[in-house]
């Protein structure tokens, strides 16, 4: 038998190949994600829900406060658009620089929190829990939205660690959600703070993690599952 020809090769390997449909330009994706989760958080104000505190509120110039705001608004950034890179081939500096910017982030918040509660007296009390629970579960569903709309993205292009994806987007859509969470809670202790508001991203990466990789993989066998009738 002879050997088969570069020619027969090729068609060979391009038959192998995963069918792919492509996602938006990155920077459209990540508007659509961020966009998805400023709307949800719209409707909430429009319900009377999460109303951020009034302009004269003392938080507002308050630094470790501002800090933690800053902070999850650069999770949410790098988070999102690491999520979204890394289902991208050739966007390797992209992930770099998402990963970046949500670890400064993180170091914003969770170095503020801590701040504040090493220059304040810690009392945590039988309803402290409770609270601690509500404003996380109001992150977590406020960013919801935003973290489906992120897995519906990277399912759809060649995601290959979606473990990595899964946190990624989790942790970059709730940390939106916990934006509007940390400017409507009137609670202004620091322990609070530090656990409810600037660890609500990693609460989401850690719990959403298992869940969302499933998604994430039940949603790419699909999309692969109808491009190839497309072809056909």
């Amino acid at each position: 038998m002879s050997e088969p020809s570069s020619q027969d090769r090729i068609q060979a390997l391009v038959r192998d190949l995963q069918p792919v449909r492509p996602i938006p330009p990155l920077r459209a994706a990540i508007a659509a994600v961020a966009g998805t989760g400023l709307v949800v958080i719209a409707a909430g104000w429009l319900l009377g829900s999460h109303l951020p505190r009034a302009w004269t509120d003392s938080a507002w110039s308050d630094p470790r406060f501002l800090l933690i705001l800053v902070g999850l608004a650069l999770v949410a950034c790098g988070a999102i658009s690491a999520a979204l890179a890394s289902a991208v081939p050739g966007r390797e500096r992209a992930v770099q620089a998402g990963f970046r910017i949500g670890g400064l982030g993180l170091a914003f918040t969770i170095g503020s929190g801590l701040w504040g509660v090493a220059r304040s007296t810690v009392a945590f009390g039988p309803g402290d829990l409770s609270a601690y629970s509500a404003c996380l579960a109001s992150s977590l569903v406020l960013g919801l939205a935003s973290c489906l709309v992120a897995c519906k993205f990277v399912a759809r292009a060649a995601m290959h660690r979606p473990h990595a994806s899964a946190a990624l987007a989790s942790a970059g859509g709730v940390a939106l959600g916990a934006i509007a969470v940390h400017a409507s809670c009137s609670a202004g202790d620091a322990l609070h703070q530090l656990v409810a508001h600037a660890s609500a991203p990693l609460v989401a990466a850690a719990v959403l993690t298992p869940l969302v990789s499933l998604v994430l993989i039940y949603a790419a066998r699909r999309a692969a599952r109808d491009a190839v009738r497309g072809r056909s």
